[in-house]
């Protein structure tokens, strides 16, 4: 009779992964595979040995039921597949591309164990992507301790900022509340100056407030949702710092948070102050 295979699973949010916590992260999982691997040839090598085999005969092949792969994704379309040691070997694909996917496989079918672990970095707050370690198999303490180590693990790396998620809805509203009055500055100028404006117009956006609430609202929302998703990217959900610029990236960080801001609020102050003269 099959014995019963336990499964868990967790999910991966909120992380930064340097190329260390990569590396490491490989080691662990090779090492976790391997401690059941090895109980699995052990099994496999008596259950030959009652059939009638030598065991001189039995050779690796024969009693490795296994399959692992290791798959890299870098953001120039590149994918890179090996074994875990010679991905470790090879330093330099860490070291000069930016990695954006992390594919770790296991099987062995003696005790029907699998272990995956995908991440992904992560390309806006609105792309819903799927990171997750999930782990099975008919050893439920292999299984138990396995997931309980990846879970240490990942406690350890280190958390990705959670402002701009916490804040999203007050950042847009914010930021619809700029544009409006951007617009309503920028209309009154028109009307002041006397340039060409229907009449039907004027006496909507300068009488109907509720009118010209809805529609600014409106035209604001798209450039809200833009100006977010630009800001959410700054501080991806998941988050892997590979290659050889990804230490600009965080230099770089308050210089674009200030040039976001700029682009709002500058042009809403300026228009205010055309107002004026």
């Amino acid at each position: 009779m099959k014995e019963i295979i336990e499964k868990r699973e967790i999910s991966i949010d909120n992380k930064i992964f340097t190329k260390e916590d990569v590396i490491s992260l490989i080691k662990l999982f090779n090492k976790l595979s391997n401690e059941i691997l090895d109980k699995s040839k052990e099994i496999k090598r008596k259950e030959l040995i009652q059939e009638g085999w030598k065991e001189l005969n039995i050779t690796g092949k024969y009693i490795d039921t296994s399959h692992s792969s290791l798959e890299l994704s870098a953001s120039d379309n590149s994918k890179y597949t090996g074994t875990f040691e010679e991905i470790l070997q090879t330093n330099d694909i860490l070291d000069n591309k930016r990695i954006v996917e992390i594919l770790l496989y296991f099987t062995e079918h003696v005790f029907d164990s699998k272990f995956i672990i995908r991440i992904e970095q992560s390309k806006s707050d609105f792309h819903s992507s799927s990171n997750y370690v999930e782990v099975e198999g008919q050893d439920k303490i292999w299984v138990n301790g396995t997931i309980k180590i990846v879970e240490d693990f990942l406690s350890n790396c280190r958390n990705q900022s959670m402002l701009v998620k916490k804040f999203k809805y007050s950042i847009m509203a914010f930021t619809v509340l700029i544009l409006i009055l951007f617009l309503r500055n920028v209309i009154e100028l028109i009307i002041k100056t006397k340039l060409i404006f229907p009449r039907i117009m004027e006496n909507l956006f300068t009488k109907d407030w509720i009118y010209f609430i809805i529609v600014s609202s409106l035209i604001s929302l798209a450039p809200a949702v833009f100006i977010y998703n630009w800001l959410a990217k700054l501080f991806p959900r998941i988050e892997i710092q590979t290659g050889k610029d990804f230490h600009q990236v965080g230099k770089w960080k308050p210089i674009k948070l200030w040039l976001i801001a700029s682009l709002i609020i500058i042009p809403t102050i300026i228009s205010f102050l055309l107002l004026l003269l």
